[in-house]
């Protein structure tokens, strides 16, 4: 296949809020990658972050990058080592892929735990990401999408996400509590009544996302800001609180209600990330309620992916409800503004064909 030199993409140039559509050479590719012309991205909180140059993304960017790390897309060439190594990738297969490029030999990956490994590189952040025609990435990272459509396959990382908050240490049909409904949220309220919830409750002060968890079946969605959340779902639970909390907003006050929102002997599982210290009674909210906290960091390499796929596939999950925005690659400062306003759910950028 006879490709382009150059391409379109979206460049985080330098330490100042903003992105510009730059005109860049199509990636090169080592023996160990896979080359995927890019179809559709998501767009995310941490690329809002970047969009602002706040905090974090001054002290963990080095720009210029090409942003973005949600897509699918198309295979158009692959490395000599990785057609060797999968024999299964071919060029004009659909994928996705897992944005975090891990060291296979590092002691996290060895014990099994790759998606903490300490030499991660991130695409979109420590590497150039997809918000481009074309995307270069290691083979051992690439997800072939199957039945799974393209759109579905550009809002599996962060799907993977809500999928690994809801799934660690609990196998549903029980009762559900997510704390901030964000997309992440709301997929985990959709993963929630997958597994056979019986009662999955929603808090969110933003009626829009209230009205998206409920879409993805929320039974009841709660307004923390006109309610006691905690009492609220022990009224819900007979007095006894759910079996898991998923903490998606990182707020002091997020944290307060998970802690007090799960039963005695019940889990917090914590996603959202804090951008302050949060102050915690550990003897009265933690050990004496015999809570189980379990922080989460993307996605398990590659248990999360295939608890996706089951999801997706076998039962039938459907997360495109989330979906509320759609942008030309060109209009990415509008997909910008759409998060930035809180009008959307989740956002894709629509890049190739």
């Amino acid at each position: 296949m006879s490709l382009p030199r150059t391409m379109r993409a979206v460049v985080k140039e330098g330490a100042a809020p903003g992105m510009a559509l730059h005109e860049r050479p199509v990636p090169p590719m080592g023996p160990d990658d896979v080359l995927i012309r890019v179809h559709a991205a998501g767009v995310c909180g941490t690329d809002l972050h970047i969009w602002q140059w706040d905090r974090w993304a001054a002290g963990r960017m080095h720009p210029p990058v090409v942003v973005g790390h949600e897509f699918a897309g198309a295979i158009v060439a692959i490395g000599r080592h990785a057609a060797a190594e999968r024999p299964e990738l071919h060029e004009g297969l659909l994928v996705t892929a897992e944005g975090h490029c891990v060291d296979w030999a590092s002691p996290e990956s060895r014990r099994g735990d790759a998606h903490l490994c300490r030499h991660t590189r991130t695409i979109g952040i420590d590497r150039d990401g997809c918000f481009a025609d074309y995307l270069a990435i290691p083979a051992t990272n690439v997800q072939p999408l199957g039945p799974i459509p393209v759109e579905t396959g550009a809002i599996m990382d962060p799907l993977g996400n809500a999928v690994h908050t809801v799934m660690e240490g609990y196998e549903g049909g029980g009762r559900v509590l997510v704390v901030g409904c964000g997309p992440i949220g709301c997929f985990a309220v959709g993963v929630a009544r997958a597994l056979g919830s019986t009662l999955v409750l929603a808090s969110d002060y933003n009626p829009r996302r209230r009205a998206l968890a409920e879409r993805m079946g929320a039974h009841v969605a709660l307004d923390p800001g006109t309610e006691d959340i905690a009492a609220r779902v022990r009224a819900l639970t007979d007095g006894d609180g759910v079996d898991l909390v998923c903490e998606m907003s990182g707020h002091p006050d997020g944290h307060a209600t998970a802690f007090a929102a799960a039963r005695l002997g019940g889990r917090v599982n914590m996603l959202g990330t804090p951008s302050r210290s949060t102050s915690v009674d550990f003897a009265r909210d933690v050990i004496f309620k015999g809570l189980t906290l379990y922080g989460v960091t993307g996605r398990r390499m590659w248990r999360t992916w295939d608890q996706m796929r089951d999801l997706l596939g076998v039962r039938g999950f459907d997360p495109m409800p989330v979906v509320t925005h759609r942008f030309p690659l060109e209009r990415f400062a509008d997909a910008m503004a759409a998060l930035e306003d809180g009008s959307a759910g989740k956002v894709i950028l629509e890049i190739g064909p």
